[in-house]
């Protein structure tokens, strides 16, 4: 499908709004893209606007943020249709100063865009499913912070062990069982308060679990993109989390890819042709979760003969870093999750690993 033909008509009343919790920014604009009214509004008043029935309907335009997926099903419901604009293109496209009014131009200035393509709005389904992801990430970030506490504060005295989960455990044991001169009673109050935390972070973490993987067994996206080599449950349902069956919106899988931050940035001019590191753009988490999949892909590599594992055997074997291996693997796999979610089938190519053996 053309881009262009994806876009409303431009003979349609246009508002672009920039979001906020109190005040809101709203420019209407004309067909021919002259701003005829700005409005700066209450939360109140802001719906009151939309609500009133001699509003005229047309075309709401949002920057794709915290609040923009609310305010997208609030206000189709309302009978406008709404569309949702990167925001990395807003900033681009601003002109003067940063302000709510810039912000609202930039935002129109986006939408008039052609190749530029709008973020869907999600469902309340792929925002709970996102919320249980960042609810286990902060748990998960919580307790490394409350371990690390425990080992700071040991080493301090000169009780040591080794990094992991084994060596948390040695650790424990040996305050718990051995008489150390230096760990005083003060001190090992004070560790049995933040261990005691640990265990309440991990009673919740099994509860979430337990909760993603209800959220896997009713999601035939997240069961698709499962049965991919190396990919677990946690990366599947953050993939059926964030896309939903919506990759349509991408040409093809290397824009895919792209979206998820894993190509080569370019700076190439002329005959003069750069790539540097990659991009970082996109979803950081699912960058990161697709980065653990390639690391457990690359250490399966001699046990298997899935095509992941032998494009790992070969980038290694012509001399590449591990680091370059990890974001090709990365990469290789972004293509492939796309594939599968549009196509709408179970990946055929290669056996699963293991639950246990899965990021």
């Amino acid at each position: 499908m053309n881009r262009a033909a994806q876009r409303p008509s431009l003979s349609d009343t246009v508002y672009a709004v920039d979001l906020a919790k109190n005040v809101f920014e709203v420019h209407t604009f004309g067909p021919h893209g002259v701003c005829r009214k700005v409005d700066r509004l209450s939360r109140k008043k802001f719906v009151a606007k939309f609500t009133d029935p001699h509003t005229e309907r047309g075309v709401v335009v949002m920057e794709a943020c915290a609040s923009s997926h609310h305010w997208g099903r609030q206000l189709s419901n309302y009978g406008y249709r709404t569309q949702l604009v990167p925001p990395q293109f807003v900033a681009q496209r601003r002109v003067g100063n940063k302000n709510d009014g810039n912000d609202a131009d930039a935002i129109y200035a986006v939408y008039r865009d052609p190749r530029i393509r709008p973020v869907p709005v999600k469902t309340l389904a792929q925002q709970d499913l996102a919320a249980l992801h960042r609810t286990r990430e902060l748990l998960v970030t919580q307790r490394t912070q409350a371990i690390n506490q425990i080992r700071g504060l040991l080493a301090e005295r000169g009780v040591v062990e080794r990094a992991g989960t084994g060596g948390f455990q040695a650790l424990m044991k040996r305050i718990n069982q051995e008489d150390l001169p230096e760990v005083t009673a003060s001190l090992q109050h004070q560790v049995a308060l933040i261990h005691a935390h640990v265990g309440e972070i991990d009673a919740h973490l099994k509860v979430l679990e337990c909760e993603l993987d209800s959220a896997y067994q009713g999601s035939v996206v997240a069961q698709q993109v499962h049965t991919i080599f190396g990919v677990g449950l946690i990366t599947a349902t953050a993939c059926a989390a964030e896309y939903g069956g919506g990759v349509g919106r991408f040409h093809d899988s290397r824009e895919f890819a792209a979206n998820m931050g894993t190509t080569p940035r370019e700076r190439s001019s002329g005959e003069k042709h750069h790539r540097g590191t990659i991009t970082k753009r996109g979803n950081s988490y699912l960058r990161k979760l697709l980065v653990q999949c390639a690391n457990i892909i690359l250490n399966y590599r001699n046990r298997h003969e899935d095509p992941l594992c032998q494009l790992a055997r070969r980038l290694l074997e012509a001399g590449k870093h591990r680091s370059v291996v990890v974001v090709a693997i990365a990469n290789r796999l972004a293509r492939t999750i796309y594939a599968v979610i549009k196509n709408g089938d179970a990946y055929r190519m290669g056996e699963q690993l293991t639950r246990g053996g899965a990021a």
